[in-house]
């Protein structure tokens, strides 16, 4: 084992053979690597909460449509009349997030204006879906 004395240290440390990292280097390095982990997770949770929210708006949009589609297909048009729906799933089942409307209006005596709405909260925020149609009944 070889014995280094204090002058050649100083002689080798000043002659600029250093080599690896200081530890400001190390620090600064993971300062930016901590800030683009920041961001990529930031980008993670905006993705996923939108891609919750579109899929709530589908569902609803479903929901209205399929509810339309059965209104626009019944025989007998006098039956039909304005009704609520409240706290149905996607399919239209008790338990869900949203609430189901139905308003018919007669436009004559043989047709009718159909809209249903389906309204949701989602936090503070009230969201809804209308659809509307002018029916004469049995699918027409």
């Amino acid at each position: 084992m070889r014995n280094i004395t204090m002058e050649q240290f100083s002689r080798y440390s000043e002659s600029g053979n250093q080599s690896g990292f200081s530890l400001i280097e190390i620090l600064i390095a993971m300062a930016i690597l901590a800030l683009a982990m920041l961001a990529a997770a930031s980008m993670q949770f905006g993705s996923v909460r939108n891609n919750t929210r579109g899929n709530i708006v589908t569902q609803a949009t479903m929901l209205a449509k399929g509810k339309m589609e059965e209104l626009k297909n019944t025989a007998d048009l006098t039956t039909l009349s304005d009704g609520a729906e409240n706290d149905v799933n996607a399919a239209g089942q008790p338990g869900g997030i949203y609430n189901l409307s139905l308003t018919v209006a007669n436009m004559g005596t043989t047709a009718r204006r159909i809209t249903v709405t389906v309204q949701w909260t989602r936090g503070t925020r009230t969201r809804q879906i209308s659809l509307s149609t002018n029916t004469r009944g049995n699918g027409v």
